[in-house]
């Protein structure tokens, strides 16, 4: 199976209201302003396979190419790629500039050695997924299985879900407290019974947000709170009473040393120190009343390692684009649950090919056992798919097509253009 051309269109999609997190030392802000930019990519075979990929959300700090760039250059590392999984067959001299193509993981790492080193970060992992994704599109299509298959096999029938509530900007408190109160009641309404709120740049204001969320969502509903990295550690201790009392069930990113912005911005200067972040978020996590959280996608595998040998943490988020892909999201997976650690998915908000590919991820993975915020269904207002998911029940469970189960939809793509 041989890839004759390679796609890369850009569309930005609006949100339903302009979204932020705290962000504790302006590393570029990370705020929202209307729109989510995505980058679709399509790798397309003689015989009319299409694979389907997503660069997902991409932020003007990333100073991201443009759809030709990138296409030019996957077009350069995959033209003419066999991409069946534990194929032997070699690629036409010169068709991968000397790489011999075997199969679609092979194509995956030269795409990663073709990716500018000073390009962004988050930015190289963003663009990995992608590719990644819509080479295990292709294989699922060309062996006619859902993605979840080459990963592992099914374990659950869907990913239970958890709302996301962020920042609202300049709002009053009455405002937002009126917002959010909308907000939780319809998402419980539809049957979320799990919500994340962002919190960190106003203490007295979450607690107030918290406490309305309890009261709305109920006794039994999952409420967890997402600092950001907002919180020096001699403060993160009383804030997280703060909290428990308030309501909320666990907490995610409580120090500064783990500032989000830091770990998209500077991932190396944390890695540097894994040792003594981890050390310091121990601390923290052995005298704090409720569980905490922590990302590690978009940090080197030896943060993780950290975080178990210092036993850091009490759950691990992670965000499979962020990771660079399913294949190193589930290495991840596999550790935290070798470790006893639970598991959620994490989100940058996704668009429809996204969204399937943590699906397919989260059903496949056994330790994937909290609920996941894979909100982008919820929090953008439309799609690029012809089957789009939502959110009704809390859960997202996947298509039973082959690969990804997922078509674009060429209206919505143009409409979105972007």
């Amino acid at each position: 199976m041989r890839i004759s051309n390679v796609r890369v269109r850009q569309v930005a999609v609006p949100r339903i209201y302009d979204t932020y997190c705290a962000d504790p030392k302006q590393l570029k802000a990370t705020i929202n302003h209307g729109r989510s930019t995505y980058q679709i990519i399509e790798m397309k075979t003689p015989d009319g396979l299409t694979g389907i990929g997503e660069v997902s959300d991409i932020a003007p700090r990333m100073d991201a190419p443009s759809p030709a760039v990138l296409r030019d250059l996957l077009s350069g590392v995959l033209a003419g790629g066999d991409v069946l999984a534990g194929s032997d067959m070699l690629a036409d001299a010169g068709a991968l500039a000397g790489s011999d193509g075997r199969a679609w993981r092979g194509l995956y790492d030269r795409t990663d050695e073709a990716l500018p080193g000073n390009w962004y970060p988050e930015l190289r992992q963003l663009i990995l997924s992608g590719v990644e994704c819509a080479l295990l599109d292709l294989v699922g299509k060309a062996h006619g299985i859902p993605l979840y298959e080459l990963l592992g096999g099914r374990c659950r029938r869907a990913a239970t879900v958890s709302w996301v509530a962020y920042l609202r900007g300049d709002a009053t408190l009455e405002d937002e407290l009126q917002a959010l109160e909308r907000e939780v009641a319809d998402q419980v309404g539809s049957g979320m019974k799990a919500f994340k709120l962002k919190v960190g740049e106003d203490h007295e204001r979450d607690l107030e947000r918290v406490r309305l969320a309890r009261r709305i969502a109920g006794p039994e509903a999952y409420i967890k709170v997402d600092a950001s990295g907002y919180w020096e550690e001699d403060e993160a201790l009383s804030r997280l009473r703060d909290m428990s009392e308030a309501g909320a069930d666990a907490c995610e990113t409580p120090i500064r040393a783990l500032s989000r912005p830091m770990s998209r911005e500077d991932p190396a200067r944390i890695e540097a120190d894994a040792e003594g972040i981890a050390e310091a978020l121990a601390k923290v996590r052995c005298r704090s009343p409720i569980p905490i959280i922590e990302h590690v996608a978009d940090l080197g595998d030896a943060f993780l390692t950290a975080l178990i040998r210092h036993r850091s943490v009490d759950i691990v988020n992670i965000v499979p684009c962020q990771a660079g892909g399913l294949r190193r999201a589930g290495r991840l997976l596999n550790a935290a649950e070798t470790a006893g650690m639970p598991a959620l998915l994490g989100s940058t908000i996704e668009l429809g090919p996204g969204t399937a590919a943590s699906v397919h991820l989260a059903v496949s993975s056994a330790s994937v056992e909290v609920p996941s915020d894979l909100v982008g269904p919820g929090l953008l207002q439309d799609d690029v798919c012809t089957n789009p998911f939502t959110l009704q029940g809390g859960e997202l469970a996947p298509f039973e097509g082959p690969g990804l189960g997922m078509a674009l939809d060429e209206e919505k793509m143009e409409r979105w253009s972007g």
